[in-house]
């Protein structure tokens, strides 16, 4: 939350007289939105902005790349103790495709005094009905990275190079206690699984590791390998690469997913 923020908030404890200046400020963090169709998509990299009307009410301004722009324009405030309350209605544009429309929204947050916020925007109209929770802080790892990733694979060992394939996906899935399992099923290279996928973090970038066996074989006859995971992230989760490494394969097989489709015969 922005100093400036920190404090009125400070201010405010001295005179003992709770306005929404206290709580006024930007908060960032990330959001978890369900609704019928899913739950915890998570997108991390969110901001709201806080500001205070001249008749006492609170004004929120939310606009995501993942899920539109939101709009409550006179929130009420109440304090209980350190912790602050808003509640309000307001409008969102929602859509897909670049066409949006208008929906009524609800919204409610609780704001503590170390500017600790949690905050929920709920849509009746919208895919039986979505909410879009924000926490400030960072994303959970697992439920960040947890998806479906497309692209093309480039495989090579040691009897050829840079074999591309389009079309090809991956599918991480949250366990829901912090971690994350892998599947990947390629019709060319078999199905390689990692039951616990290893999360380390730099900044933006997320780094990958795990093991597992893949069944790979010719002609209706396969056998089981040991394979090795490296793979790295991004926040945004649209630059990544997954790899898979099966060294008793062909001399060394290594299979890497990418974003995109695979390099024209004039980019090899």
């Amino acid at each position: 939350m922005s100093v400036a923020a920190l404090c009125s908030m400070a201010c405010s404890k001295n005179d003992d007289v709770p306005t929404v200046a206290d709580i006024a400020g930007t908060y960032e963090g990330y959001t978890l939105a369900s609704c019928a169709y899913f739950e915890n998509s998570c997108s991390a990299g969110e901001v709201i902005t806080v500001t205070e009307n001249a008749d006492g009410t609170a004004a929120v301004a939310f606009t995501s790349d993942s899920w539109g722009e939101f709009s409550i324009s006179s929130a009420v405030m109440s304090r209980n103790g350190d912790v602050y309350t808003l509640s309000g209605s307001g409008r969102t544009q929602m859509g897909m495709g670049g066409n949006t429309s208008s929906y009524d929204c609800m919204f409610t947050a609780t704001i503590d005094s170390d500017g600790n916020a949690r905050m929920k925007f709920e849509v009746a109209a919208v895919m039986g009905g979505m909410t879009i929770e924000f926490a400030t802080g960072d994303a959970p790892a697992d439920l960040l990275l947890a998806g479906t990733y497309d692209g093309y694979t480039s495989a090579g060992c040691a009897y050829f190079e840079n074999r591309y394939t389009d079309g090809e996906s991956l599918t991480m899935t949250a366990a829901g206690d912090g971690t994350l399992s892998l599947a990947f099923e390629s019709a060319s290279w078999g199905r390689f699984e990692v039951a616990s996928v290893d999360i380390a973090r730099d900044g933006n970038i997320y780094t990958l590791t795990g093991n597992g066996s893949v069944a790979m074989g010719m002609g209706g006859a396969t056998s089981s390998y040991d394979f090795t995971l490296t793979g790295s992230v991004n926040a945004s989760r649209d630059d990544y690469s997954f790899k898979f490494e099966v060294p008793a394969v062909m001399g060394g097989l290594t299979i890497t997913l990418f974003p995109g489709s695979a390099p024209s015969e004039s980019e090899k």
